[in-house]
């Protein structure tokens, strides 16, 4: 996992929450202040996780608390971060 900022690939790497939202604006290509799930595993992809559209998928499902597809507000995205630190081996410290 080496762009934004996250680490090596198949390593848990450890980041603040606050660099983790930092890296979530980073995914978010198009500036509209939700998270797709194909920006989502464009993302995935670039840092180097495997089946990243399977990844993509699951944490849509589980983060998309409001089912609009989409990964948007406050309350979606502590569940990401929640979802990131259990399945995808990154631990995200409060700051």
């Amino acid at each position: 996992m080496v762009l934004y900022g996250l680490g090596t690939s198949g390593h848990s790497c450890a980041m603040s929450e606050q660099e983790f939202r930092a890296w979530l604006q980073k995914v978010d290509v198009n500036g509209d202040g939700r998270i797709s799930r194909q920006e989502l595993k464009d993302a995935l992809r670039v840092i180097g996780m495997n089946c990243a559209w399977w990844k993509a998928w699951r944490t849509k499902k589980y983060a998309d608390l409001n089912h609009n597809n989409y990964i948007d507000g406050e309350q979606e995205i502590k569940k990401l971060i929640e979802y990131a630190a259990k399945r995808w081996g990154i631990v995200v410290r409060k700051a």
